[in-house]
């Protein structure tokens, strides 16, 4: 379970460009369901996404998982867990221009020490399961929109993290790929991890994927 107990984050306290992202947010998320954040832009959806998965620290309140409060954990632990547990799917991708797909899958799984090969079957396995073996080779920058999407599904698996983080993962797709996008997660779901994603797309709410709406509005939950 993830448990969030009154988390706050601000950034630039104390100075003339204070903003306070997120206000006194409180709730949980079972494993193994895919939840929403749902709300417009600038409602807080990416800083809370980044609260959960631990890239960011809150000014105040506690992040929990599995009971274990991991915004108090020290740095080095943190990326450790952070590592191992999370899949990260930016709303920008945030591939690597000039390495090649199967390089940019692979990257994550670089500090954790295991073999290469290992990784190396790993990776391609999971551009295989999306349809991208064929792209390996090529170089992140000759993506199409959907391309590089699956790619950064591919890139968050890697790892085998029990919980997918993905920011705004329909934004720059039309509604075809978008569907393409959701039905991966389905299969994801359908392994047993949990899904958490921001959206205000509509879509996203209409193809059935989402078992539970948290709404956001100006840092604060709403509903």
């Amino acid at each position: 379970m993830i448990e969030l107990v009154q988390v706050s984050k601000t950034f630039n306290a104390g100075q003339p460009n204070e903003l306070t992202a997120v206000r006194e947010v409180s709730f949980a998320i079972e494993p193994g369901q895919v939840t929403a954040l749902r709300g417009p832009s600038g409602s807080g959806k990416t800083t809370l996404l980044g609260l959960i998965g631990g890239l960011t620290r809150p000014s105040s309140g506690r992040v929990r998982f599995d009971g274990r409060d991991i915004s108090a954990l020290p740095e080095r632990f943190l990326t450790e867990l952070r590592r191992a547990t999370f899949g990260f799917v930016f709303q920008q991708f945030q591939l690597i221009r000039g390495l090649s797909v199967l390089d940019n899958v692979m990257l994550p799984a670089t500090p954790t020490g295991r073999p290469y090969a290992e990784v190396r079957a790993r990776a391609l396995q999971l551009l295989a399961d999306f349809d991208l073996d064929g792209r390996a080779e090529a170089k992140a920058q000759w993506l199409s929109g959907g391309e590089a999407q699956r790619v950064a599904i591919a890139r968050a698996l890697v790892n085998d993290p029990q919980v997918i983080l993905a920011d705004e993962p329909t934004a720059h797709l039309d509604s075809v790929l978008s569907r393409q996008i959701l039905s991966i997660f389905a299969d994801l779901r359908a392994q047993g991890r949990s899904v958490i994603l921001s959206s205000h797309d509509p879509l996203v709410f209409e193809f059935g994927l989402v078992e539970r709406v948290v709404e956001i509005r100006d840092g604060g939950v709403v509903a």
